[in-house]
């Protein structure tokens, strides 16, 4: 059985997570009320401590750039290092059903 590096299986979930992050950025810039939803749960997770300060800041400054949508997606899909693990805590559950989802595999 062939069995691929840990770091080759990281890039691959990394790659699946951002594509996902590519869609929700682009259903958030077209319904823009679904930020709400987001901001929602940056708080909520900030404040019940299931969230450090650091990263609600990041979070923070992406959803401020909402109005800018290329920052926006700049900022949400950049490929350093913390924010690929960002994603991995998203706030935007929710955003897309599962159908959508679904196709992007």
């Amino acid at each position: 059985m062939f069995a691929r590096p840990r770091k080759q299986r990281r890039s691959d979930v990394n790659e699946r997570i951002k594509k996902i992050h590519s869609a929700i950025a682009d259903k958030l810039l077209s319904h823009p009320e679904l930020f709400e939803q987001a901001e929602h749960t940056l708080e909520t997770r900030y404040q019940t401590k299931m969230m450090r300060y650091g990263s609600y800041l990041l979070w923070k400054g992406i959803i401020e750039a909402r109005d800018e949508p290329e920052l926006f997606k700049t900022l949400l899909l950049a490929d350093d290092e913390r924010t690929a693990n960002l994603r991995k805590e998203t706030i935007f559950t929710g955003i897309l059903s599962e159908e959508e989802r679904e196709q992007l595999q």
